[in-house]
């Protein structure tokens, strides 16, 4: 292949993307709509850095604002997956069944864990779209038949 990069990238995706359709055939989550949750989210975090990486490597630089951008909303995304991972609630009981595995409230003292993941999921997808806002801030002055296609 003439774009190696690429293709590593690309097949390792592939890899991780048929890895988890795999995990869903053999276990079967109980919980679906969560493991469809993380098949999305895993994917969004697989694009960013497809495209962090190919821009890097075709020459391409980060500007300052997209790089804390990046930081930051990698650093929220963890916060907000390690809320996701605490497995309060479920969709496959009434709202009244779920509520009986509801935590002590410690944000506020109104808040639990999962309004917390909500909260922090929210501020990760607006943090992750103004990533995509601002990383080609570097090519605002570039014609558009001289930017290098990947």
């Amino acid at each position: 292949p003439l774009l190696q990069d690429r293709m590593v990238l690309l097949v390792m995706g592939n890899i991780i993307n048929w890895s988890l359709a795999a995990y869903g055939l053999i276990v079967r989550p109980n919980d679906f709509a969560s493991y469809l949750l993380a098949i999305g989210i895993c994917n969004l975090l697989l694009y960013f850095a497809f495209y962090i990486i190919m821009k890097l490597r075709s020459g391409e630089r980060i500007k300052l604002i997209p790089l804390l951008c990046i930081i930051s909303t990698s650093v929220v995304w963890g916060f907000a997956l390690f809320f996701f991972f605490q497995g309060l609630s479920t969709w496959q009981k009434t709202p009244a069944e779920s509520r009986e595995h509801n935590r002590d409230c410690i944000l506020l003292d109104f808040f639990d864990d999962h309004d917390i993941w909500h909260f922090l999921s929210s501020i990760a997808m607006f943090g992750s779209f103004l990533v995509l806002l601002t990383l080609d801030d570097d090519l605002d002055c570039v014609q558009r038949d001289k930017i290098y296609v990947f």
